[in-house]
C-alpha cells in the first residue's frame, strides 16, 4: 500500500485506522466493495503489483485505464528514483499527460503509445518494458542481451505511455456509462453507426484524431 502510493504512515504491522483507510482507497480506486477488509477480491486486485522475480509487475490481465498508469508510474518512481516523470500537457478532460526520462546518454530515442484509445494495450507493453528495464538498470543486468548500464549511459529514453487518456479511459470503462463525457461521445458515435461502441473509439473525447499531436521536450 506504501509503495502504490495509498499509505503514508509508518510501516509498524499494525492494521490501524490508516492502514484500513488506505485499504478502503485502493477498493475505491478499483472499483471494489470500499469495506477496509482485505478479502479475496481486494486480494486477487493487489496481486499483480506484488514485487516478481523480475522486480515491480505491470499487470497484463486487466484493462489498462489512466488511474492504473498513474499508480504504476508512482510505484516506479519509489523504486527507481533514477527516472524523471513529469508532464506534456493536459487531456481535453483535464488529466496530466505523464512521460518518463529514463538514461542519461547523448542519444535520444522516444517511445509512444495509445494513440487510439482501443489500443490501450501498447501501453501496457511500453510501461512493462519500463520497469522491466528500471529493475535490470538497478542490479546492473543485461535487457534483451544488452547492458542495461551501457544502455542508461549511453542514450535517453522519453516515454509518453498513454497519449489519449481520455480515449483509453472511455474504452476501459474509467468513464462511467450515462457521465457529461460518455454521453458527448456517444453522440459523436451515433453518427458512424457501422462502428461499434465504445469498443471501436479511436479518437479522443471529441472525436478528433491525433494526426496533428507533437510533443516537446
Amino acid at each position: 500500500m506504501k509503495i502504490l502510493g495509498f499509505y503514508f504512515g509508518n510501516i509498524d504491522g499494525i492494521y490501524g485506522n490508516q492502514t484500513k483507510n488506505a485499504v478502503i482507497s485502493f477498493q475505491k480506486s478499483f472499483g471494489l466493495s470500499a469495506d477496509g477488509i482485505v478479502g479475496p477480491s481486494t486480494w486477487n486486485a493487489l496481486m499483480p503489483y506484488i514485487n516478481g522475480a523480475l522486480g515491480f509487475i505491470i499487470p497484463t490481465n486487466i484493462s489498462y485505464s489512466s488511474s492504473i498508469l498513474n499508480i504504476n508510474l508512482n510505484t516506479l518512481r519509489t523504486l527507481y528514483p533514477f527516472i524523471s516523470i513529469g508532464y506534456i500537457g493536459k487531456s481535453i478532460l483535464g488529466k496530466n499527460i505523464p512521460f518518463v526520462k529514463i538514461g542519461n546518454g547523448n542519444k535520444e530515442v522516444f517511445y509512444s503509445a495509445s494513440y487510439h484509445g482501443n489500443e490501450w494495450i501498447t501501453s501496457t507493453v511500453l510501461m512493462k518494458f519500463l520497469a522491466d528495464y528500471c529493475y535490470c538498470y538497478q542490479n546492473n543486468l543485461n535487457i534483451f542481451g544488452y547492458s542495461s548500464r551501457t544502455l542508461f549511459n549511453n542514450t535517453t529514453i522519453y516515454i509518453v505511455p498513454m497519449v489519449n487518456l481520455d480515449g483509453v479511459d472511455l474504452v476501459t470503462g474509467e468513464i462511467g456509462i450515462g457521465s457529461p463525457p460518455y454521453n458527448l461521445a456517444k453522440n459523436i458515435s451515433n453518427n458512424y453507426p457501422s462502428i461499434p461502441f465504445v469498443n471501436g473509439w479511436k479518437a479522443n473525447i471529441r472525436g478528433e484524431s491525433f494526426i496533428n499531436f507533437h510533443f516537446l521536450f
